[in-house]
């Protein structure tokens, strides 16, 4: 064997993905300044506190008035759209929130209300339903991992692969091992996106017995809204402590460095929508953002130089 044996094929070797830098500085221009995110640190994020549901607020006595959080809402709407569109532009960074939550905690509305003013092609969510027969045959990642982001991109799993651990722990059917088993492969699977560049963010949206005993009631009474309502639903409201301990122990064990969870209060709708896009805002604008160069040809060309021959109407 001569040396030249031992080199490496420069030629046909792939070159080496350089994953984005990660930042924790703030943009200077924040909408969540560092104060304001340290507050809701403090106050939603999991990190290391253990949990019982009902020890985590599901509503707040002192709250903004109900046109102040709409306002609110409308900004970091807005500039949600700016950031999640930089994200896209840049093409390196990857955003996966996952939103979790009981039975009318209100996922599908703290999606919209995220989504109302960010343009289709910088976010999109995935809703997961009952595993399919041929999901069912498989790992119960093997339905997530193709839907998770790629550079450029942002997501939202409206219900994930938790539904996989938190089901079976319910309908009693699994063994103390079998649980511990699913949260490692859980938390691993978390870490291997986020060592590959992803920005995971998990938000439990807390709802109270009451609160959701009472949407429940609502949907029955609205004929527009009725159809809603499944068996699984009804069995939730039924066995609204059965799903918190359950949640509980799920919660505590995969809440990570670098996928953490936080909770945060839903029983009053406006709240719950503010937090949420509080959360997301301050979390983008932490990652590093910014503007892509234009492309140099297009720079350089003599185009913007011509005066305008556009005719005024």
């Amino acid at each position: 064997m001569t040396k030249t044996d031992n080199k490496p094929d420069t030629k046909t070797a792939a070159p080496k993905r350089k994953e984005p830098k990660r930042s924790e500085k703030v943009l200077p221009d924040a909408l969540v300044p560092e104060s304001q995110w340290e507050i809701l640190g403090q106050a939603c994020m999991v990190n290391g506190k253990a949990v019982r549901l009902r020890q985590w607020p599901t509503r707040y006595g002192d709250m903004p008035s109900k046109e102040d959080m709409h306002e609110r809402v409308d900004q970091l709407s807005e500039r949600l759209n700016q950031l999640l569109t930089c994200l896209y532009a840049q093409g390196q960074h990857k955003l996966l929130v996952i939103l979790q939550g009981m039975d009318t905690a209100g996922k599908d509305g703290a999606a919209r209300a995220i989504m109302r003013s960010v343009h289709p092609m910088a976010l999109r969510m995935v809703s997961f339903k009952e595993p399919s027969e041929l999901e069912a045959a498989h790992d119960f990642l093997w339905r997530v991992h193709p839907l998770v982001p790629g550079a450029g991109q942002s997501v939202i799993f409206n219900r994930s692969h938790y539904d996989g651990i938190i089901m079976p722990i319910i309908q009693d059917n699994v063994s103390a091992n079998w649980v511990e088993e699913r949260i490692r492969q859980a938390n691993d699977f978390e870490r291997l996106l986020f060592e590959t560049g992803t920005t995971v963010l998990k938000i439990f949206l807390n709802i109270s017995r009451e609160e959701q005993h009472q949407r429940m009631v609502e949907r029955w009474e609205t004929p527009d809204k009725r159809w809603k309502l499944t068996e699984k639903d009804l069995h939730c409201g039924e066995n609204y402590s059965l799903y918190a301990n359950a949640y509980e122990q799920v919660l505590e064990k995969t809440c990570t460095k670098q996928a953490p969870w936080w909770i945060i209060p839903a029983d009053h709708k406006g709240f719950r929508n503010m937090l949420v896009a509080e959360i997301l805002v301050g979390t983008l604008e932490r990652m590093g953002l910014a503007w892509p160069e234009p492309d140099p040809v297009v720079a350089k060309s003599e185009f913007w130089k011509k005066p305008s021959t556009a005719q005024g109407t």
